[in-house]
């Protein structure tokens, strides 16, 4: 059986050493001594079962037969140096094609100025995004990067944070005003309530109690939806109570618009989070998207209107 490693390594050599015009010269361009490249050289025609190269102590020049091997060995050198500048390329300057999974509603809400602005510097990139509610199957469905919700799991895939938030309890102070604010969890039963579906199921509102207890709560809505615009639209028309991710309305937490209730029950803080395949060199293209959607999140651009 032939050794490819051994193939590849005394067509490299036979190539360099008709180039350079010498052994000594070829063993000084590859790094070699000279013994080695007269062993690979006489290895090759050995396997070959041809003379490649007519030597002499004074020169070397090639036979009929190698001649014809030389051209085909030459390209073949050419081609695997081009692929190494290519991936080369790759690995330098964001090129190909990046598949990337976001969550809908963050997706829209928080990730498309990132979207907008790495296409513009990257322009030989081409993108392909896939707004979903489900856990993708990274590697197996060919994703380059995800980004979800949560905490993040053990598993063999690379997890940054972007966001870490809360879900925080909210109406308008109208709202309020009319129907009072309720002082426990239970008290929700007697409101109505703006609620998030997942997957066409309705989420269960959750809070934990001083003891640590988790208490769930089954609140009367009077409409549900799987779009966290829509469901902050709604609340902020006076139609119920929301529960909502602080990143979608702290602003309007802050600007009076919406008020925030039961913050001693509220649960744990959750993450938005990018995962993406282990790697030992990552492709330039993961890379400069993992870097800008760090520095959005990082720097606060999100809470600026932009999203």
């Amino acid at each position: 059986m032939i050794n490819r490693k051994d193939s590849l390594e005394g067509l490299t050599i036979f190539v360099q050493v008709i180039e350079s015009g010498s052994f000594s010269a070829a063993a000084s361009e590859l790094g070699f001594a000279v013994s080695h490249i007269s062993k690979a050289i006489t290895k090759l025609e050995d396997r070959l079962g041809a003379r490649l190269i007519n030597r002499t102590t004074r020169s070397l020049s090639l036979t009929d037969v190698g001649q014809v091997y030389f051209d085909k060995a030459k390209q073949i050198v050419t081609d695997a140096h081009e692929a190494e500048q290519s991936i080369h390329q790759l690995q330098v300057s964001p090129s190909g094609r990046l598949k990337i999974s976001l969550p809908t509603s963050f997706g829209q809400s928080h990730m498309q100025p990132i979207i907008r602005d790495y296409l513009l510097r990257y322009p030989d990139v081409k993108m392909q995004v896939d707004f979903s509610s489900r856990m993708v199957d990274v590697i197996g469905e060919g994703f380059d990067l995800c980004v979800r919700m949560g905490q993040p799991k053990s598993s063999n895939l690379i997890s940054r944070t972007l966001l870490e938030f809360e879900f925080v309890t909210v109406a308008t102070p109208e709202y309020f005003a009319k129907h009072g604010q309720p002082k426990h969890p239970h008290d929700l039963k007697n409101h109505s309530a703006v609620k998030y579906m997942y997957n066409q199921v309705p989420i269960t509102w959750e809070f934990k109690n001083s003891q640590g207890e988790t208490i769930h709560v089954e609140v009367q809505n009077q409409v549900e939806c799987n779009n966290l615009p829509l469901q902050k639209t709604l609340v902020l028309a006076g139609l119920g109570i929301g529960r909502l991710p602080s990143f979608v309305c702290e602003q309007e937490i802050a600007q009076g618009k919406l008020v925030r209730v039961l913050q001693d029950f509220e649960m744990p803080t959750q993450c938005a989070y990018m995962v993406y395949p282990h790697r030992l060199h990552l492709s330039a293209k993961v890379r400069a998207f993992v870097d800008l959607a760090l520095n959005y999140f990082q720097t606060g651009q999100y809470l600026h209107g932009q999203h």
